[in-house]
């Protein structure tokens, strides 16, 4: 059965953040509402304590009947009881020596009068409070007694505001219980709700992922609705077919890569035996001097075709398919075996590097010969995760030398700078005319030749990589090819940078 690891499945949280939402909407909305309605209730409170005292006020007539005192206290007290939410009403004669009570529903207490507020009466106006403390919340209003014209007195009286809030705290209590009831109801509908649009067909992805993960790579996953689910569900049926089909295509090529391999790594055995008594007939040579040096530099060259044997091999392992072979794939084999065949000629000029090479010089085209050299170690620059940029001057100068020598010397610079350069690296080689003839430049993005280490680079049996990768001699080759071929070679190194081989060589004039 499907389960969800987490503490909130997608269904509880979409539910649990529409309830929050709903929420803060709604306890936002009812507290707005609460609000706004109380203050409407205050200010028309307010009216009717404003209209009220003016109404008292106007009741008196005459200054006889505003200076009798007992007179105006009977009917304070019918007022009194009539109106249940006033608390106290007085009323106040303005003298030239202050403000006296001329009655009052309080003897006791009198209703705060100050000197701005008289002032403001005295102009006519009315002047209401709303005080607060103490839990009592009322209105006060002065309103103004004119008789002749004149502002002889006020009117004074104070409201209760307990209705006013009982009927809010009413108001409040049922827009809560509303708000609950509407958040419950909500939560419900919204669970339905995303246990039919969301959780449905999330059940259906694991349960087929289940068995996709059980082997059963024929399974299909349908939705009714017409929405991002159905096609979420297209694209997982047909990303089903294609991992089907590549499973297919992947053991067949895993079964004929497997065979091709058994079949070079006999023939690298092969190799190695031819290698193991080439080193045998070479201690026996008449240079005994030489001999540790030279087996030296047989070991470290052989492991260029080598090299490219095992690029090839791991191109055949991934293109490799039931069909029949292709013609890439012809190429690549003919490749294998010029490599194979190339192994004793670089036996053979080990052994001739005391003596002067064999054979007459031709003239070398050195943009062939670089394009050549750069198609044999393409393989192993694509298996190192390596790009290879070739830059060609269409002006480069033929040279006059041994072909297959100037070809060992490049592709020992460029078996050197695959070495150094890290996975996403990448190695240029350029041609370019000089003055003098031709030059040839193999750089790398590889992490560089310190300063002392430059001083000794071509000398035989140095070398900077670690213990096991060679055997120093590759750059000594080098050297002594492009001696022999008159040319010169120097680098350019920066830690951390790169490095920069650059060999130059004479253009032809003519035979040696």
């Amino acid at each position: 059965m499907w389960r969800w690891s987490g503490s909130l499945g997608i269904k509880q949280k979409l539910v649990v953040l529409s309830l929050l939402i709903l929420l803060v909407v709604s306890f936002g909305f009812s507290l707005l509402h609460l609000t706004m309605s109380r203050r409407l209730a205050e200010e028309d409170l307010q009216e009717r304590a404003v209209a009220f005292a003016r109404e008292i006020a106007a009741t008196i007539g005459d200054r006889r009947e505003f200076e009798s005192g007992l007179l105006l206290e009977a009917q304070i007290r019918r007022i009194m009881a009539v109106r249940q939410n006033v608390l106290q009403l007085d009323v106040l004669a303005f003298g030239a020596t202050g403000t006296t009570v001329v009655a009052t529903s309080h003897p006791e207490s009198r209703l705060p009068l100050t000197r701005q507020h008289r002032e403001v009466v005295r102009r006519g106006q009315v002047v209401p409070r709303l005080v607060t403390g103490g839990g009592w919340r009322y209105w006060e209003v002065v309103a103004p007694v004119l008789l002749e014209g004149e502002t002889v007195g006020a009117v004074a009286a104070k409201f209760s505001l307990d209705r006013a809030d009982a009927l809010a705290a009413r108001v409040r209590t049922r827009a809560l219980v509303l708000t609950a009831i509407s958040v419950v109801v909500m939560g419900l509908l919204m669970s339905m709700a995303v246990e039919v649009v969301v959780n449905r067909p999330i059940r259906r992805f694991v349960g087929a992922i289940e068995r996709i993960e059980r082997g059963d790579t024929g399974v299909t996953v349908r939705v009714a609705a017409d929405d991002e689910f159905r096609v979420l569900a297209s694209k997982f049926n047909e990303m089903v077919v294609r991992l089907e089909g590549f499973n297919a295509e992947l053991q067949a090529r895993i079964v004929e890569a497997t065979r091709e391999l058994e079949r070079r790594y006999r023939e690298v055995e092969r190799l190695n035996e031819v290698l193991f008594a080439t080193q045998r007939k070479l201690g026996h040579a008449e240079r005994l001097a030489l001999s540790g040096r030279l087996m030296a530099q047989v070991a470290h060259e052989v492991g260029t075709p080598l090299h490219s044997i095992a690029g090839h091999v791991e191109l055949l392992r991934q293109d490799l398919g039931s069909a029949a072979l292709t013609d890439a794939v012809r190429r690549r084999f003919e490749i294998v075996d010029d490599q194979l065949r190339r192994v004793s000629e670089i036996i053979s000029q080990l052994l001739d590097l005391t003596r002067a090479p064999a054979g007459e010089r031709e003239s070398v085209d050195v943009n062939a010969l670089v394009r050549d050299t750069v198609d044999l170690v393409r393989p192993g620059v694509s298996a190192g995760g390596l790009q290879v940029i070739v830059a060609i001057d269409a002006e480069v100068p033929a040279v006059r030398g041994h072909r297959n020598q100037l070809q060992q010397a490049l592709l020992n610079l460029l078996t050197n700078a695959i070495d150094a350069t890290p996975p996403g690296g990448t190695i240029t080689v350029r041609t370019a005319a000089t003055p003098a003839g031709a030059e040839l430049a193999v750089a790398d993005t590889g992490r560089g030749i310190g300063e002392a280490e430059r001083a000794r680079i071509f000398e035989p049996f140095f070398s900077t990589k670690s213990a096991g990768r060679g055997a120093g001699l590759g750059l000594f080759i080098v050297s002594a090819i492009v001696r022999e071929h008159r040319g010169q070679i120097d680098l350019e190194s920066e830690p951390g940078k790169g490095t920069t081989f650059r060999v130059r060589l004479p253009r032809e004039t003519g035979r040696p």
